[in-house]
């Protein structure tokens, strides 16, 4: 049995008993009605990671770095280039505003090389599992082969089953890699059954005249693998996903075998998130929503996986951004029911 086969099969909901322990010790002593969705944050974390007796979390935030082969088509107002300047930036100068959110949620961050095309081992801290040197060119030819998004996922898995015995119970999933949202239009779009316009935004705000032939390039991608059922997850991650998005897809399956639970961002994320759903349905016990990111698709693809954001920024930033600040508020409401409840009772 595969590790990927092992961690689906390990994963079973999460306690209703806790989340209604929560539920119920924090109404004894004031109403839960005064609350709101604090309360929900509080029981999902405590249900998630199997604690009775809630403890303060644990965050850790993996960003995984990659480049895409459809980048070459002009889809981003960005060069390729820009991938490895991004990634280097968390580990050397740390001037990211993904830096910043990981120190204002108290997260250790992990950034993982999954396949940017270019030579990243002169950046100290970069943990690397390079698939290949981005991904092919999903207009002419599928991203990767299955057995590439397997291990990709694979690696994720890994990542995380040892993060956890580190102690970490929280994880915020991030990604770097330029023209990422075409690919994420692209996978929405086939999860969710989305048409090219319905599907595809404006990703690094590009222009008109870009967001036209990126619509056009999702259309023709669609008609391409249009054979492929959208519940082949693995056929549609390898068809037109990222080498990033598998290591997310692995985190987010390893976290939920493990009593972990994972903090989506944006739309890329999100995308991530329908494939771990159509692998391990289960797993989406373990996955809280953030932002509702600016993308065109983001509510629908949020409304697949059964979950609504906690607010509304208009951030288009990715790279765990949202994740942050919703680790931010998870963190505030579990000191408020240790407060309100005396430290749990």
């Amino acid at each position: 049995m595969s590790l990927l086969q092992e961690t689906c099969g390990a994963i079973t909901g999460r306690s209703l008993k806790i989340e209604q322990h929560i539920f119920n010790s924090w109404n004894a002593e004031s109403p839960v009605e005064l609350y709101g969705r604090l309360v929900d944050v509080v029981a999902q974390y405590g249900a998630a990671t199997n604690q009775e007796q809630v403890t303060v979390p644990k965050p850790c935030m993996i960003i995984a770095s990659a480049d895409h082969g459809v980048a070459d088509m002009g889809v981003s107002a960005y060069p390729k280039e820009t991938t490895v300047g991004m990634t280097q930036n968390y580990l050397i100068p740390k001037g990211a505003g993904a830096n910043s959110l990981a120190n204002y949620c108290g997260a250790q961050m992990e950034v993982i090389d999954m396949g940017i095309d270019a030579d990243m081992s002169w950046v100290p801290g970069l943990r690397s599992h390079k698939l290949g040197m981005g991904t092919k060119n999903f207009v002419e030819e599928p991203a990767m082969t299955r057995e590439q998004a397997v291990e990709g996922i694979e690696t994720g898995i890994r990542l995380v089953k040892e993060k956890i015995d580190e102690g970490f119970n929280v994880f915020l999933v991030g990604e770097m890699g330029i023209s990422n949202t075409t690919a994420s239009a692209l996978m929405t779009a086939k999860f969710a059954g989305l048409t090219a316009e319905e599907a595809t935004g404006r990703g690094t705000n590009i222009s008109d005249e870009r967001l036209k032939l990126k619509q056009r390039i999702v259309h023709d991608v669609l008609e391409k693998y249009k054979d492929i059922s959208k519940d082949d997850a693995l056929g549609i991650l390898s068809s037109v996903g990222g080498f990033e998005f598998a290591c997310i897809v692995g985190v987010i399956l390893g976290a939920a075998a493990n009593h972990g639970l994972v903090i989506i961002d944006g739309f890329n994320t999100s995308a991530c998130a329908l494939v771990a759903k159509t692998l391990a349905p289960k797993a989406m016990d373990y996955v809280m929503a953030s932002h509702l990111s600016a993308e065109k698709a983001a509510k629908s693809s949020l409304e697949n996986l059964g979950l609504e954001a906690y607010v509304d920024l208009g951030l288009c930033l990715g790279e765990a951004s949202g994740g942050s600040i919703q680790m931010g508020m998870l963190d505030l409401a579990v000191h408020m029911y240790m407060a309100i409840t005396g430290g749990n009772k």
